[in-house]
């Protein structure tokens, strides 16, 4: 067994050992987006080394639990990176503004550089970390996160900006706060850190995706034991290559409303079949020569061909030989067309169909 794991596999608590398998895990589970994690890692490993953070199932007897993340600028957060107060202090404003404590944290999202700030925000608060999260990956929007996929009564959150600016909003529709903080950190350093709860572990239950962090250090370890990309994909349950080679082709347009990017294309050095991945901040859509392959909400990731490494929609160039994968994405998001549709194709401005799960 590794650190912090009990013999049915599932994560525990998180430990200085655990944190670079962790970290690489959310950077593959970011999708192609969510932020370059290793400030944010090199942050938690300092934090744990006096000590660890207790990881606990959904059902492991909180009662409310704050769901805290990033929102804004992922190249920004590189350039300027967070002091480490800022989630703290999200966390700090909701509880203040609401009087009620929270006896947990989840991530809002497993994917990207917001897995290991959870875990970084549980550990300064001094509370366990849930074993889940609201997406399952990364995604760009915050009405996108499955707590919101269904009417719910009112919540607090709020933001705290690179630049110190703090904002508690009470929102009755989430979309509220994507443009109430989207505008807010557009004139306020390019990013801010948010808390949103606390939420009754009960109703978090039913719209959570369990087993995020579990899956997130699995998946890191997987990577890191892999001497190819073969050996990877196999460790993997559900996972498959879709294409490996060489790129031929980058897009990129950039659109600040619906987040899509553009466009990779990459030539198959065994079959010489095109795949191409349409991107949105995250890699969202996938062709085989002009046949849909894969699309979200399963986790398409693109990586680096000989070492593994997440590339991001950001990062693709000409020339560079990577490997497009799919993971399975969240069974959460299957289980209704309504909650598919929050993060299919089309909520990211790509005119596609999704492409059901191929089950092995």
């Amino acid at each position: 067994m590794h650190q912090g794991e009990q013999r049915d596999g599932a994560v525990t608590s998180l430990q200085a050992g655990d944190v670079d398998d962790f970290a690489r895990g959310t950077a593959l589970l970011g999708c192609g987006g969510g932020g370059q994690v290793d400030h944010m890692a090199s942050a938690l490993r300092r934090a744990l080394g006096a000590g660890g953070v207790p990881v606990v199932p959904v059902a492991g007897g909180t009662r409310a639990v704050i769901a805290v993340g990033l929102v804004g600028s992922t190249t920004v957060l590189e350039e300027k990176t967070p002091s480490g107060r800022e989630l703290p202090d999200a966390l700090a404003a909701v509880e203040r503004w609401t009087g009620r404590r929270a006896d947990a944290v989840v991530a809002a999202q497993i994917g990207g550089v917001t897995g290991p700030a959870a875990a970084l925000t549980a550990h300064a608060a001094g509370l366990p970390l849930l074993d889940a999260d609201l997406v399952g990956r990364a995604t760009p929007r915050i009405d996108q996160l499955s707590l919101f996929v269904d009417p719910l009564p009112a919540v607090t959150a709020a933001a705290v900006t690179s630049s110190g600016l703090r904002i508690v909003v009470d929102a009755p529709d989430p979309r509220d706060l994507e443009t109430v903080w989207r505008e807010a950190v557009s004139h306020s350093g390019g990013w801010a850190a948010f808390a949103i709860g606390p939420v009754d572990a009960d109703v978090l239950a039913a719209r959570c995706i369990p087993g995020s962090v579990t899956r997130a250090v699995r998946t890191g370890r997987a990577a890191t034991a892999a001497s190819d990309v073969e050996g990877f994909v196999a460790s993997l349950a559900g996972a498959r290559t879709v294409a490996r080679g060489r790129v031929l082709d980058v897009q990129r347009t950039g659109d600040a409303v619906a987040f899509v990017h553009g466009s990779m294309a990459v030539r198959d050095a065994a079959t010489g079949a095109i795949a191409r991945i349409e991107a949105g901040s995250e890699w969202v859509h996938c062709l085989v020569d002009g046949e849909p392959v894969a699309s979200t909400p399963s986790c398409i990731v693109v990586v680096d061909a000989r070492s593994l490494r997440p590339v991001t929609t950001e990062r693709a160039r000409v020339g560079d030989e990577l490997a497009v994968l799919v993971l399975p994405g969240a069974p959460w998001w299957w289980a209704a067309p309504h909650r598919t549709a929050r993060v299919a194709p089309r909520a990211f401005g790509i005119d596609a169909d999704t492409v059901p799960e191929v089950l092995s």
